[in-house]
C-alpha cells in the first residue's frame, strides 16, 4: 500500500533540501595552502614615497617534519619583505609580485607607522584600510620613534612572533591600546587621536649569542592633529590620558607620609572614569571624575595605618597626584589644539579611590 505524504511535509523535505545548496566547504576559492597572511605592516617615509614592510609567518617552520619543513626547526618561523612605491598600493603590488602565495591582511593585528611617516600624515593609511575588505578595525597601531622597519631588528625572547609582544603591550594596557577603528573614527568626525609611541634602546642580554642588540619597550604617546603628529606625551602625561581613558591598571603610585617623609608605594589594581561635558553659553566644562582601586604593596614609614585619619590623608595624597597627571596629559594636548571642540574650555579633576 502506497502512503501519500501529506503536502505540508512535502515542503519541508522540498526546503530543507533547497537549504542544502547555500551550504560550501569554503569561503574563498583561494586554498589556504596559497596564502601568506600578514601579521604586521610597518610603514616609513621615503625620498620617492613610502616603504611597506610585511611580516609573515613561515608555515613550513612552524611544525617540524610538516608542510614541507625538515626534522628541526632551522632559523626563524617569521620572515618580512620590503617594498617601495609611490603609495601604499603601489609598494604592496610589488611585494605580491615577488611571492609565490597570494597576500591576505585577514589576520593582521599590528601597523607600525614609522615617525616622520606620522609626521606628514597618516591620510592614505586609513584609506588604505578603509578599502580593504579583509582589513580588520581592531588592529592596534603603534609609532616607532625613528623607522618602523626597525622593529623587525629586536630579538625575540619570550615570545615566538613579533607581533605578540605587541599585542601584548595592548592586551595587558601597559600602554594606549588606539585601533584602527579608533582612527577612523577620530577621522571620519573631525577629532583628534592618541596613538601610543614605541622606543628601541641598546640593552645587554646575556642569553643571546649577540649579547648586545636592541630591546623593544614602550615610550608615551604621539598627539594626532588632523591626522598628522604635532606633539607627544612623556609616559607620565600618557598614564595621565589612560586615567582619563579609565584604561589604567597594574599601576605603582609613591606616596610620602606626611608624618615621617617616608614612601609608601601603592599598586592600582583597576580604574573606571566618567567624562561628562556641561555647556553653558559659549564656555564648555569637561568634569573627569576618576575611580580606582589600590593596595598597599610596600611601606618604609612608621605611619599608623590602622588610623582612619592617617588612611584619609594618604588617600588624598593618592588623589593629587592623579590629578596632577591628568592635568598634564590634558594640557600637553591643549598646547597644540588638539582637542574635539575649539571653543573656551574649563576642566574640573574629581578623583575618587578605595585604598
Amino acid at each position: 500500500m502506497s502512503t501519500i505524504l501529506p503536502w505540508r511535509v512535502a515542503m519541508l523535505y522540498i526546503v530543507a533540501f533547497l537549504s542544502c545548496f547555500g551550504l560550501t566547504g569554503c569561503w574563498s576559492s583561494v586554498e589556504l595552502n596559497n596564502r601568506s597572511f600578514v601579521r604586521i605592516i610597518f610603514l616609513d617615509k621615503v625620498n620617492d614615497g613610502v616603504e611597506v614592510t610585511l611580516s609573515f609567518p613561515l608555515a613550513n617552520r612552524l611544525i617540524p617534519g610538516q608542510s614541507g619543513g625538515t626534522g628541526e626547526l632551522t632559523g626563524k618561523p617569521y620572515t618580512t619583505v620590503t617594498k617601495t612605491g609611490h603609495d601604499i598600493g603601489e609598494a604592496y603590488r610589488l611585494i605580491q609580485s615577488d611571492l609565490s602565495r597570494r597576500i591576505t591582511f585577514g589576520q593582521t593585528s599590528v601597523v607600525v607607522i614609522g615617525k616622520e611617516f606620522a609626521k606628514a600624515g597618516i591620510s592614505q593609511v586609513l584609506e588604505f584600510i578603509s578599502r580593504e575588505p579583509r582589513f580588520h578595525i581592531n588592529t592596534n597601531v603603534y609609532i616607532a620613534p625613528g623607522k618602523a622597519k626597525e622593529i623587525t631588528t629586536i630579538p625575540i625572547i619570550f615570545e615566538r612572533f613579533p607581533v605578540d609582544i605587541l599585542l601584548a603591550y595592548s592586551r595587558e594596557l601597559v600602554t594606549l591600546d588606539t585601533t584602527a577603528k579608533d582612527c577612523l573614527a577620530a577621522s571620519y568626525y573631525g577629532g583628534d587621536m592618541l596613538i601610543p609611541m614605541l622606543k628601541v634602546e641598546t640593552k645587554a642580554i646575556p642569553s643571546e649569542k649577540k649579547q648586545v642588540q636592541n630591546w623593544l619597550g614602550t615610550d608615551g604617546a604621539a598627539i594626532f592633529k588632523n591626522g598628522k603628529l604635532v606633539n607627544t606625551l612623556t609616559t607620565y602625561e600618557m598614564r595621565g590620558a589612560m586615567w582619563i581613558l579609565g584604561k589604567m591598571r597594574d599601576a605603582e603610585i609613591t606616596v610620602i607620609a606626611s608624618t615621617d617623609g617616608k614612601p609608601l608605594d601603592f599598586m592600582i589594581n583597576q580604574s573606571h572614569s566618567k567624562i561628562k561635558p556641561i555647556i553653558e553659553g559659549d564656555q564648555i566644562t569637561i568634569h573627569i571624575h576618576c575611580k580606582a582601586d589600590a593596595s598597599l604593596i610596600s611601606s618604609q614609614s612608621t605611619i599608623p595605618l590602622q588610623d582612619p585619619e592617617q588612611i584619609k590623608n594618604l588617600e588624598d595624597s593618592l588623589e593629587e597626584l592623579v590629578k596632577i597627571r591628568i592635568k598634564k596629559a590634558i594640557e600637553s594636548s591643549q598646547k597644540v589644539g588638539a582637542r574635539e571642540n575649539r571653543s573656551s574650555c574649563r576642566d574640573h579633576y574629581k578623583t575618587a579611590g578605595n585604598h
